[in-house]
């Protein structure tokens, strides 16, 4: 078995790849990898897996420029993905020497760890009536979680009557307040509303590169869907972006102004969503990662909203593990974060009283 590391020149034969194989979905496309790398400064370390001089699998594989540490995708779920029909004890023996590779990979990097992320979307993970996680048999721990996914392979009044009470209530009221939706055009309010968000709550926006990019490689090539949500006014307040490939769909990300967070504005965007899905051909809509064990905090309000929708529960696969030599290295890693850390408690503690301009 050969291993060919990803370049540019071979995109359309992995894209191709992508859109056949049941293992991937839309977080495997080449476009989307590039995008990440160059918005997150990662190091591609993706691969071509060839057998008999035939391509029978693709690998999504990046790395942390800084930790070091090795995911099938920093910012999606993507995982290996092999040609269909392939006989079960070939496949075995392929899936066997790619995680080895992978291995060899994080040595010779000295990564600290791997972690691979399936997608819950891909067809055969939809299939698979077990869901066991196949990356125990690679010697990974099982980190999985879950998420909701609905079966949209059903007519329309059928969807709306499996929303909760409270869903189908919140949409009623954004439509009888006068909010409507419509599609975006670019991503310049989207941005604005984000940036709102997260300094709100403390955290640095994602680079506007990051949003940019999305819309450009992904939206623009018919795989993905941003909405905005006008309030009466005609203002665009509240926006949502639809993953859309190979007939399945993903609430993405979102975003609200904080005055419309109790018009129901949100709703009103998640139930266009499944429905403009539906009436694409979706036959599958994952409204995300879930946290039914989760008893406060974002996890839980996030958990209880998206289990409004009438989807049911899915485990989310993941795997973990901890590479060659892995071990030492993260216990360096934490012994040099807790020096930098002591040494900034010890610089403010030394340092003079300063009024920092926050109330």
């Amino acid at each position: 078995m050969k291993f060919i590391a990803l370049t540019s020149s071979l995109s359309n034969e992995w894209d191709n790849l992508v859109r056949v194989s049941d293992d991937a979905w839309v977080f495997h496309l080449y476009d989307w990898l590039e995008l990440e790398e160059k918005v997150w400064d990662l190091e591609p370390k993706s691969f071509l897996v060839e057998h008999d001089g035939r391509t029978i699998g693709i690998v999504p594989l990046q790395m942390h420029k800084r930790h070091r540490a090795l995911k099938s995708d920093f910012r999606g779920c993507s995982g290996v993905a092999l040609i269909n029909g392939l006989d079960g004890a070939f496949r075995e023996r392929a899936l066997k020497e790619i995680y080895q590779h992978i291995e060899l990979i994080a040595k010779e990097n000295n990564s600290p760890s791997i972690e691979i992320y399936l997608p819950p979307l891909a067809e055969s993970q939809l299939k698979d009536p077990w869901q066991v996680n196949p990356l125990i048999l690679h010697y990974y721990t099982d980190i999985s979680t879950h998420t909701f996914i609905l079966d949209l392979k059903k007519d329309q009044e059928a969807i709306i009557a499996g929303l909760s009470k409270d869903a189908r209530l919140q949409m009623r009221k954004a439509q009888d307040s006068g909010y409507t939706i419509r599609q975006a055009t670019g991503v310049e309010g989207y941005y604005q509303v984000h940036c709102e968000n997260y300094r709100r709550t403390g955290v640095d926006p994602h680079p506007k590169e990051y949003f940019v990019g999305i819309f450009e490689k992904i939206c623009k090539a018919g795989h993905a869907q941003l909405w905005e949500a006008l309030d009466p006014s005609g203002e665009p307040v509240a926006f949502e972006m639809i993953a859309f490939f190979k007939k399945k769909a993903f609430y993405w990300t979102a975003c609200c102004k904080d005055g419309h967070l109790e018009s129901g504005v949100n709703y009103l965007l998640q139930i266009h969503s499944m429905i403009w899905a539906h009436q694409q051909g979706a036959q599958y809509f994952e409204t995300g990662e879930a946290f039914p064990n989760a008893r406060e905090g974002k996890e839980k309000g996030l958990t209880i909203f998206k289990e409004k929708f009438g989807g049911q529960l899915h485990r989310f696969l993941k795997g973990r593990l901890v590479a060659p030599g892995g071990k030492a290295n993260a216990f360096k890693s934490w012994v040099q974060a807790s020096k930098a850390l002591l040494n900034q408690l010890l610089l403010r503690e030394n340092a003079p009283d300063v009024d920092t301009g926050r109330n």
